[in-house]
């Protein structure tokens, strides 16, 4: 995961970047940058850390002044977090300045990195976005061909954002793995991972870019837009409306909020049977299929956990010994809302499993009577090679084990994961029959050519 985002046209651009990347934050919390153009020599800042922290008034207003910008908000697939790859990356080069600020996981970078390191290529990071810039220095012609046809040459998961000085260009894989979406402010063109970061700055949400689709604009125009490739299938990872993306999101027509509740409504009726007290949610992700579940059940919906909200999220650190201690600080049960209670528990995903028993060891410190957990996914049984953080399969609980074996390393009472047909359901919106998504963490078969060396970092 990451989150990127481009403005256009516009002389508030570095600002209303850098308010899309605040929008973005859950994306990525370990590094962020914006280059800027369109007035001066395009100019690029990074820093470790929340855009909040980075991007202050004085940065903003004086050191990035230009019409059109890039911004990104980076989470590591590996534990390799560091200021040289904090992006977005720049590069001069026979095009102009050039910067790219990319989304996903290039699963054939060693290889390109390979033939790249033959022709003379000097790398300056170790993330495979950088080979991105390099194609691109490499090619003649015109940058819209340039950009299709370097596309052409990678595989796995790539939505990117372009930047030469005032002309922004957004493209996506032809699976489509990452969400990238067009909208407006006024004369300016946006770009960004999710819709709500177009809306938080005052814009509109026209539509999704398409998979396979290259776009260029300029001069708050749309110069070009074009097919460069296109998958006889869409693949867009499932597990943005199950985790990563904002709930006030919009994908495939419906919120995330909407696809979550449903999730815990498609819950409720796999479990009809089983009667408790309360139903609650472990919070954030988990709150909207709670609220669904209770809905649909007639069961009291309560919070409770309290959430420090000044602790980021457990599952994007890099190490497993930050995720626990990330995991400890951020919720603490209510004692008089559990004690004594029959619960469902309901919590988005269950990956390493560490984290699910701890905090069921927790609820019963508290005088939790009984512990009905639920699941708004399926079991996770396969590692993902497009830019989510899953670790190896001989790490993920619900690939060596059955159901009942993790219920009882978790001492629940029961254990319950959403079918994968009931989270289909769930994603899609009205008439829309297509199952156009990426569910191979769930299923175990991939889209791409998957082997023991395909990279997995991503950006």
């Amino acid at each position: 995961m990451c989150g990127i985002i481009g403005v256009e046209n516009n002389e508030n651009a570095a600002v209303l970047a850098s308010a899309g990347m605040v929008t973005l934050q859950h994306r990525g919390e370990e590094s962020a940058g914006i280059t800027i153009s369109g007035k001066e020599k395009m100019k690029t800042f990074t820093a470790m850390g929340l855009v909040s922290k980075i991007f202050n008034e004085d940065i903003l207003l004086n050191k990035l002044s230009g019409t059109a910008a890039i911004g990104h908000v980076r989470y590591t697939t590996s534990a390799k977090s560091s200021l040289t790859n904090a992006q977005p990356f720049q590069m001069a080069c026979i095009h102009g300045n050039i910067a790219v600020a990319h989304n996903g996981n290039i699963t054939n970078f060693p290889k390109i990195k390979h033939e790249l390191l033959k022709k003379g290529a000097i790398f300056n990071h170790t993330s495979d976005t950088e080979i991105l810039l390099h194609l691109i220095a490499m090619s003649k012609g015109n940058l819209a061909d340039i950009v299709a046809s370097s596309m052409c040459k990678l595989e796995g998961a790539f939505s990117i954002v372009i930047l030469r000085s005032k002309l922004l260009i957004g493209a996506r894989d032809e699976h489509g793995f990452r969400p990238l979406v067009l909208g407006k402010i006024d004369n300016s063109y946006i770009i960004a991972s999710e819709s709500a970061a177009i809306e938080v700055i005052g814009g509109t949400y026209i539509r999704d870019i398409k998979p396979g689709e290259v776009i260029l604009i300029e001069n708050g125009k749309i110069q070009k837009s074009f097919l460069y490739k296109q998958s006889k299938k869409q693949n867009t990872c499932i597990f943005e409306q199950v985790y990563f993306s904002r709930p006030d999101s919009v994908m495939f027509g419906q919120t995330v909020k909407e696809a979550r509740v449903k999730m815990g409504q498609f819950l409720a009726l796999q479990m009809k049977d089983i009667k408790a007290d309360i139903v609650m949610p472990v919070p954030d992700t988990g709150y909207f299929a709670a609220l669904g579940f209770a809905r649909a059940s007639n069961i009291l919906f309560e919070n409770g956990f309290v959430r420090n909200h000044y602790v980021g999220r457990s599952f994007i650190k890099p190490s497993q010994n930050l995720r626990d201690v990330t995991a400890r600080l951020k919720l603490r049960p209510i004692k008089e809302v559990v004690s004594g209670k029959e619960i469902i528990l309901i919590d988005d995903s269950i990956v390493r499993g560490t984290t699910s028993k701890r905090l069921i060891n927790l609820l019963k410190e508290y005088g939790v009577k009984k512990v009905h957990f639920a699941v708004s996914c399926p079991p996770v049984i396969g590692s993902c090679y497009y830019g989510i953080d899953t670790p190896d399969k001989e790490d993920l609980i619900a690939a060596n084990n059955s159901v009942e074996k993790i219920r009882k390393y978790l001492e629940v009472d029961s254990l319950t994961f959403l079918s994968l047909e009931n989270l289909v359901k769930s994603c899609s919106y009205g008439d829309k029959k297509d199952d156009v998504f990426c569910k191979s963490c769930f299923t175990g078969k991939y889209f791409t050519k998957i082997s023991k060396n395909t990279y997995k970092e991503g950006c």
